[in-house]
């Protein structure tokens, strides 16, 4: 299984990339560290990219991060330093922050007022909150940071509103504003990344996928509004459309980990089984002990008929975590799909444990009793699926149940 990850994680680099596995993977290796706290690991990789590619701003602007972390201030301020050379600003804040830390107070203000200036400012609130700035929030120079000037616009307080009307629920005063903020032509891919997710919430999928098409066509780096389209095709089940936002999002943000297994259902929803393999096999050669990532590799075998690779996958899913329902369910699915239905039993019952309000695994279950030969239990199991929402109960109720 690790050859075969490591082989196919190769593969899905160099077609990601174009290249060989070099620089790419060392650096998406540590990314994946990085998003688990693994800081200490995590720079050996990116020293190993910086060595083949001295000139390798991403990471270096990362090892800096690493080196924060870790704090070891000295080598971060270092990458830093070097990073804002290269792209104006970028590492501004984490200077900032990492003087601050020294107690480095005219710096950590310097290299904040760059950031406040840049096109990587981060919203108002963030800052004021960040606890790396607490010990300059007293001092004169901070006031007078705040004083020189307005750094942010009326239209940025106008989306910090924003963000508290919808705290609050107040929905509709919260899109009133963001269409006025739209119509001014502030931030029109923030905006309508707002938009988009309120009408989400309320089940308002078409007037989504308007405003989504407008917040992308505003700023192609705008990886969540991109994010929130590929969900919005899934659920209207147009894979085709979700497949092509998805191979994009992962050539843009190639460390959007998550979204490989997104990538791979979308694979296997559009009958490409191989290539939705090569997605989990890629996260799984990032995340060797993903449960997470078990589960979905079980469920695209599943869906693809092959049941004795699903349950060798579920078998792993459920050593890693055992404390998830839907594992024990997905387990005991495949078990009676194999017509194994002893065991699919006792996964549906230990389904059931975890998490009693589930029509679809009564419903299951209810099956599974009936191929055992127990039809009084699972006339019970399907009178439990009607009364939690699963109406297809109904007919088995009224063919073998009586009244």
């Amino acid at each position: 299984m690790r050859t075969l990850t490591v082989i196919i994680a190769t593969f899905i680099l160099q077609a990601t990339f174009g290249q060989g596995p070099g620089e790419p993977e060392n650096y998406l290796k540590a990314r994946s560290l990085m998003k688990i706290e693994r800081y200490d690991s995590a720079l050996q990789f990116l020293n190993l990219a910086v060595q083949k590619n001295p000139g390798d701003v991403d990471a270096i602007y990362n090892r800096g991060i690493c080196n924060y972390e870790l704090k070891r201030y000295e080598a971060a301020i270092s990458d830093f330093l070097f990073t804002n050379k290269r792209r104006s600003a970028q590492a501004s804040l984490m200077l900032a922050k990492t003087e601050a830390r020294l107690n480095h107070q005219e710096l950590a203000i310097k290299y904040l007022k760059e950031h406040l200036g840049s096109y990587y400012r981060i919203p108002e609130k963030e800052i004021l909150l960040e606890k790396d700035f607490a010990s300059l929030e007293n001092t004169a120079a901070w006031k007078s940071l705040w004083k020189e000037k307005e750094w942010y616009t009326q239209f940025d307080r106008d989306l910090q509103e924003v963000s508290y009307l919808r705290s609050k629920g107040r929905t509709p005063e919260a899109i009133n504003l963001l269409h006025d903020l739209d119509k001014k032509g502030f931030k029109r891919s923030d905006v309508n990344q707002q938009l988009a997710e309120i009408y989400m919430a309320s089940g308002n999928q078409k007037a989504a996928l308007k405003v989504l098409d407008k917040s992308i066509a505003s700023d192609t780096r705008n990886m969540e509004a991109l994010k929130l389209r590929i969900k919005l095709y899934m659920l209207n089940g147009d894979y085709a459309h979700a497949k092509k936002d998805c191979d994009r999002l992962l050539r843009q943000a190639p460390d959007e980990f998550d979204h490989y297994l997104v990538s791979a259902r979308i694979s296997s929803k559009l009958g490409n089984y191989k290539d939705a393999l090569r997605s989990v096999e890629f996260y799984l050669a990032l995340y060797p002990d993903s449960h997470q990532a078990y589960n979905e590799l079980g469920e695209i075998q599943y869906d693809n008929g092959k049941f004795l690779d699903a349950l060798t996958s579920f078998n792993k899913t459920l050593e890693l975590e055992s404390g998830e329902a839907g594992y024990y369910f997905n387990r005991g699915r495949t078990y009676a799909a194999a017509k194994t239905y002893k065991y699919a039993e006792k996964d549906f019952s230990m389904a059931l444990d975890l998490d009693p309000a589930d029509p679809e695994t009564w419903y299951f279950k209810g099956l599974t009793d009936l191929e055992l030969g127990k039809k009084e239990i699972a006339c019970y199991n399907f009178k439990k699926a009607l009364q939690l929402g699963k109406f297809e109960a109904r007919d088995y109720i009224n063919r073998i149940c009586g009244n």
